[in-house]
């Protein structure tokens, strides 16, 4: 396991379990999933990540290519596309609280590190979806929010 530090978090990671892991999934789960918003991410995944997230990912074994969900959320006033989703980790968050801290007054509050102008990320400790190369390891998620830009010649969701 490598000890990783980003922002507020110290992970422990397997990079060599979870690139494993990550090769043996044959497409991510926007193109399992195939619908139109997907579809749109699917088109605009070179503009997704920035430089510095490609690092991260490549640092922790992840591929950028299989996010294990991808959540289309809204459509934004500026027209852009508000989308979250995640990636799961061989390893373990040993400091910094969950990105999603519950609050009961209302529901989930979530507490971002922000990379440039329209990329948020954090770790989650609980992994959802879990696909069956990850089955039965040490999982943590990365989760992000991005916006994203309309790039596929379909309609667009208003909302």
């Amino acid at each position: 396991m490598e000890i990783i530090r980003f922002g507020r978090w110290e992970l422990s990671c397997d990079p060599e379990a979870t690139r494993k892991a990550h090769a043996a999934l044959t497409i991510g789960g926007p193109e399992e999933c195939g619908c139109e918003t997907c579809l749109n991410f699917i088109a605009a995944r070179d503009q997704v990540y920035a430089s510095d997230v490609l690092a991260l990912l490549q640092k922790m074994g992840i591929s950028p290519n299989r996010e294990v969900e991808v959540v289309h959320m809204a459509r934004l006033d500026s027209h852009r596309h508000l989308y979250s989703g995640w990636f799961h980790f061989v390893g373990s968050i040993i400091s910094g609280s969950d990105v999603d801290r519950q609050d009961t007054a209302n529901g989930a509050a979530f507490e971002w590190e922000e990379i440039g102008k329209d990329f948020r990320l954090g770790f989650r400790s609980k992994a959802e979806l879990v696909r069956q190369p990850f089955t039965g390891l040490p999982l943590a998620q990365l989760e992000f929010t991005v916006e994203v830009p309309w790039v596929v010649t379909t309609t667009e969701p208003e909302r």
